[in-house]
Parts: C-alpha cells; structure tokens; sequence
C-alpha cells in the first residue's frame, strides 16, 4: 500500500541523509513503475558482527565499538537516529570498517515521524531497544548508544542484559530493572570495561554517555574511565 512505499522511501532518504563512510552509500531512489519502490545501494563486502562468537577479546571489543560509535556520531550530527541498532544491522568491511544498514526504524530528526504516527505501540528489536523507546520516544539519539550497549554487554559476556523478550510487556521490565554486571557472566571482563557498559544501559539517557564521540572516547582510552 501507500504507506508502506512511503515507508521504504523515508529508509532509503534517511539512509543518504547521512554522508559518512560508515554509512551504506544510496545511489539512487524512486518508483518504477509507481508504486513499487526501488533503492540502489552500493555492494558491501563482509559479514555482520551477528557473525561473531562472544565472548570475544577485550582489546577487540572496545576497536569495534569504538567504530561503531563512530559511525553514530556521523549519523546523529546529521539528525538521522537508527533505532534499530543490533548486530545484523553492523556490517565489518573486508577493509575492517563498519557500516551501519537497515534504515527502516529511523527517525530523521527534520522530517516527519511515519513510523512514529502510524504505530501505537512501541517499535524495534526487543533485546535492544531503549527504555525511552518503549515509552514510544523516538527523538533521543542516545538511545542508540542504549543499544550499542547492548551489544558490548553480548560481546563482552554473550548474554543479552535483558534477554530477547517479544511481547511490550516484556520490554517494559528495563525500565525498573538493571541488568546484572557483565562480571557476573563473564568475571575475566574488566572493571572499565564494564563500566562504560553499564553507563550505556542505564535507564535515564541524562546518565548515560552525551554524545556517541563521548562513548567512543572512552573506549579508546580505558584508563581514562573512572570507576
């Protein structure tokens, strides 16, 4: 229908919003014939970081979230929020970059809201979403630094802090309840480590990291981080 062509388009326009190399290229957009949208994206070598078998090293974890953090800071000084930010969606270059895909979920800042206006209840990826996200706040860029948390916290122990809940009922539990400390899973995780995790997770986006250059900072320098 309609909406949904509005929908694909609204992806590929937030998608080329945002020029970084972080960002997967669009080419070109449009309908043909009307009513069936098309996208032509660039071809991107490498695998998602879903491919990665946790726990992985320390050192490696804070080199790809400190790129994936990167890779935020470009698309959020541009007004574009992912809110979809999982794994599948993190692709590793063969040239050991990343690039962030799928677009579906985001919210540019300077246009309307379509995902917002058309769903009543709160939308994206159980295990990641933020806890503003299931108030159906779709305007805080640190709710992607949520998610990236999220993702260190797997990375780090491979255990979900929230589990991969489905229903919003579900979802609703982070706002009261903290995750366990990675350490409990995984006590070789150190303490700076799991620091900037659990800064990333609180429940408040005003007690997690500013920005996404302030977290990838902290994961570039770890003896920087007050415990």
């Amino acid at each position: 229908n309609q909406d949904a062509v509005q929908r694909f388009l609204r992806e590929a326009q937030a998608a080329s919003a945002a020029e970084s190399q972080h960002i997967v290229q669009v080419f070109d957009v449009g309908e043909h014939p009307p009513g069936c949208p098309y996208i032509v994206m660039e071809h991107i070598g490498g695998q998602s970081l879903s491919t990665q078998v946790a726990p992985l090293p320390f050192d490696e974890i804070a080199r790809i979230g400190a790129k994936v953090a990167s890779a935020l800071r470009d698309i959020h000084q541009q007004h574009v929020i992912h809110l979809d930010l999982k794994p599948s969606n993190i692709i590793q270059r063969d040239n050991d970059n990343v690039v962030l895909i799928d677009f579906g979920l985001s919210r540019h800042l300077q246009l309307p809201d379509l995902i917002g206006e058309e769903f009543d209840s709160p939308v994206g990826t159980g295990a990641y979403v933020a806890p503003e996200q299931v108030r159906r706040a779709r305007d805080d860029p640190r709710s992607d630094i949520f998610a990236l948390g999220v993702i260190l916290y797997l990375l780090a122990t491979g255990e979900y802090p929230f589990g991969q809940p489905e229903r919003e009922s579900e979802w609703r539990r982070r706002l009261w309840r903290d995750p366990l400390p990675p350490l409990w899973w995984n006590p070789d995780v150190p303490p700076w480590l799991q620091e900037i995790i659990l800064r990333c997770l609180e429940i408040k986006p005003d007690a997690r990291y500013e920005t996404a250059a302030q977290l990838r900072f902290a994961l570039q320098h770890p003896d920087d981080v007050v415990l």
